[in-house]
């Protein structure tokens, strides 16, 4: 590749996905101060230098250059052609997905909750169950029945008072989506 010999550019391939991985420890670790950042960046250095050590980011560089190979020997036809496009789509897709932040468990289940309400909801009013932002729900069809009461609380919960701390945590919580 680029006329070099494959051992030299496995070694260059090694040694720049090493910086990648010390630069995204680095900027990881500047950001949150996590030890998680921290061991899959220096998990993110080490591999490739472990692959080299091995012998193997050779292998890597070799069917790096088969794929060339079989690019410049094929006829690009419509269905390569499709196939590249999904699995660049699926590729970005990864991505993006790896930087949306992660669903805890109380999320998870304060989620389901919801969903399992609105469903419950929708079954006592006798309409069926539509997501809000589904653009059939946002407009009513005839005339809109009364609200149909809401679940009954624990008596716990109903006979704690609400105080202006609680207020102030919810009316944060409210404006940023949460």
């Amino acid at each position: 590749m680029f006329g070099m010999s494959v051992h030299t550019t496995a070694i260059i391939l090694a040694i720049v996905l090493a910086v990648i991985g010390l630069a995204y420890l680095l900027f990881g670790w500047l950001r949150k101060r996590s030890w998680r950042v921290m061991l899959r960046g220096i998990g993110f250095v080490l591999m490739p230098l472990g692959l080299l050590v091995m012998g193997l980011m050779s292998k890597v560089v070799d069917g790096i250059n088969a794929v060339i190979d079989w690019a410049k020997a094929t006829y690009m036809t419509t269905a390569i052609m499709i196939g590249l496009i999904v699995a660049a789509i699926g590729f970005v897709a990864y991505l993006v997905g790896s930087f949306v932040p992660h669903v805890t468990g109380e999320e998870a289940a304060k989620r389901r909750e919801e969903i399992h309400d609105r469903k419950l909801a929708a079954l006592q009013s006798g309409r069926p169950a539509t997501s809000p932002s589904d653009p059939a729900s946002a407009k009513p069809s005839g005339p809109t029945p009364p609200p149909s009461p809401a679940p009954a609380t624990s008596p716990a919960v109903a006979s704690d008072p609400i105080t202006p701390d609680d207020k102030e945590i919810d009316d944060i919580l409210k404006r940023h989506g949460l």
